[in-house]
Protein backbone atom coordinates (compact mmCIF):
# COMPACT_ATOMS: atom_id res chain seq x y z
CA UNK A 1 0.00 0.00 0.00
CA UNK A 2 2.64 2.12 0.87
CA UNK A 3 4.75 1.66 -2.21
CA UNK A 4 1.55 2.60 -4.46
CA UNK A 5 1.82 5.93 -2.67
CA UNK A 6 4.88 7.28 -2.96
CA UNK A 7 4.77 7.79 -6.49
CA UNK A 8 1.64 10.07 -5.84
CA UNK A 9 3.11 12.16 -3.24
CA UNK A 10 6.05 12.73 -5.59
CA UNK A 11 4.62 13.77 -7.53
CA UNK A 12 2.42 16.13 -5.82
CA UNK A 13 5.09 17.51 -4.00
CA UNK A 14 7.30 18.34 -7.42
CA UNK A 15 3.96 19.83 -8.99
CA UNK A 16 3.37 21.90 -5.78
CA UNK A 17 7.22 23.06 -6.05
CA UNK A 18 6.14 24.03 -9.45
CA UNK A 19 3.94 26.32 -9.05
CA UNK A 20 5.07 27.99 -6.11
CA UNK A 21 6.70 30.73 -8.43
CA UNK A 22 3.91 30.96 -10.96
CA UNK A 23 2.00 34.58 -10.49
CA UNK A 24 -1.11 33.99 -9.02
CA UNK A 25 -4.21 34.89 -11.46
CA UNK A 26 -7.16 34.73 -8.59
CA UNK A 27 -8.20 38.23 -7.41
CA UNK A 28 -8.92 36.96 -4.12
CA UNK A 29 -5.73 35.67 -3.34
CA UNK A 30 -3.67 38.83 -4.93
CA UNK A 31 -5.89 40.48 -2.63
CA UNK A 32 -4.99 38.68 0.43
CA UNK A 33 -1.42 39.02 0.15
CA UNK A 34 -1.99 43.02 -0.65
CA UNK A 35 -3.59 43.43 2.50
CA UNK A 36 -1.28 41.84 4.79
CA UNK A 37 1.51 44.23 5.98
CA UNK A 38 4.69 44.39 4.24
CA UNK A 39 6.30 44.59 7.70
CA UNK A 40 4.29 41.52 9.43
CA UNK A 41 8.01 38.74 8.73
CA UNK A 42 9.99 41.81 9.68
CA UNK A 43 8.13 42.65 13.01
CA UNK A 44 10.06 39.87 15.21
CA UNK A 45 13.32 41.47 14.65
CA UNK A 46 12.44 44.70 15.81
CA UNK A 47 14.61 46.56 13.68
CA UNK A 48 11.30 47.48 11.50
CA UNK A 49 9.81 50.22 11.27
CA UNK A 50 7.36 52.35 9.14
CA UNK A 51 4.46 54.26 9.66
CA UNK A 52 1.25 51.88 9.78
CA UNK A 53 -0.50 54.59 7.39
CA UNK A 54 2.27 54.37 5.12
CA UNK A 55 2.15 50.33 4.77
CA UNK A 56 -1.74 50.32 4.67
CA UNK A 57 -1.65 52.50 1.77
CA UNK A 58 -0.18 52.54 -1.37
CA UNK A 59 2.67 50.90 -2.08
CA UNK A 60 5.79 52.75 -2.42
CA UNK A 61 8.97 51.23 -4.14
CA UNK A 62 12.61 52.05 -2.59
CA UNK A 63 14.88 53.77 -3.92
CA UNK A 64 18.62 53.54 -2.25
CA UNK A 65 20.59 54.90 -4.79
CA UNK A 66 20.80 58.20 -3.39
CA UNK A 67 21.59 56.53 0.10
CA UNK A 68 25.38 54.92 -1.23
CA UNK A 69 27.00 57.69 0.37
CA UNK A 70 25.82 56.74 4.05
CA UNK A 71 27.95 53.41 3.20
CA UNK A 72 30.76 53.34 6.63
CA UNK A 73 28.54 55.24 8.73
CA UNK A 74 27.04 53.72 12.13
CA UNK A 75 23.73 52.64 11.66
CA UNK A 76 21.27 54.12 14.41
CA UNK A 77 17.56 53.92 14.89
CA UNK A 78 17.67 57.46 14.25
CA UNK A 79 19.33 57.25 11.31
CA UNK A 80 17.46 53.93 9.92
CA UNK A 81 14.36 56.26 9.82
CA UNK A 82 16.05 58.77 8.17
CA UNK A 83 17.50 56.80 5.42
CA UNK A 84 13.64 54.87 5.19
CA UNK A 85 12.35 58.44 4.39
CA UNK A 86 14.68 59.54 2.12
CA UNK A 87 14.86 56.15 0.16
CA UNK A 88 10.93 56.21 -0.17
CA UNK A 89 10.40 53.03 1.48
CA UNK A 90 7.62 51.92 3.80
CA UNK A 91 9.69 49.69 5.67
CA UNK A 92 13.27 49.44 7.28
CA UNK A 93 15.66 46.50 8.44
CA UNK A 94 19.18 46.32 10.16
CA UNK A 95 20.56 43.55 8.91
CA UNK A 96 23.63 42.30 11.15
CA UNK A 97 26.17 39.06 10.84
CA UNK A 98 24.95 35.86 10.86
CA UNK A 99 21.03 37.18 11.92
CA UNK A 100 19.02 35.03 10.51
CA UNK A 101 16.34 36.82 7.96
CA UNK A 102 13.77 36.27 5.78
CA UNK A 103 14.60 35.82 2.14
CA UNK A 104 11.04 36.89 0.28
CA UNK A 105 12.17 40.15 -1.73
CA UNK A 106 10.10 43.27 -0.78
CA UNK A 107 10.16 46.27 -3.19
CA UNK A 108 9.26 48.65 -0.17
CA UNK A 109 11.65 47.17 2.32
CA UNK A 110 15.19 49.12 2.77
CA UNK A 111 17.73 46.89 4.18
CA UNK A 112 20.95 48.47 6.08
CA UNK A 113 24.14 45.46 6.03
CA UNK A 114 26.02 46.17 8.95
CA UNK A 115 29.04 44.58 10.32
CA UNK A 116 29.53 43.51 13.90
CA UNK A 117 30.61 47.30 14.90
CA UNK A 118 27.10 48.63 13.88
CA UNK A 119 29.03 50.24 10.64
CA UNK A 120 27.04 50.06 7.24
CA UNK A 121 28.56 47.79 4.53
CA UNK A 122 25.61 48.14 2.52
CA UNK A 123 22.79 50.02 1.42
CA UNK A 124 20.13 48.08 -0.51
CA UNK A 125 16.22 47.53 -1.16
CA UNK A 126 14.10 44.64 -1.06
Amino acid sequence: MIRKLIPVLLVATLSACANTGAPRSSSSSAASSSASSPAASDSSSGASYGSPSAQAGARKTCDAAALQSQIGQKATQSVLEDLRTRSGAATARILRPGQLVTMEYNDTRLNLIVDDKDVMTAIRCG
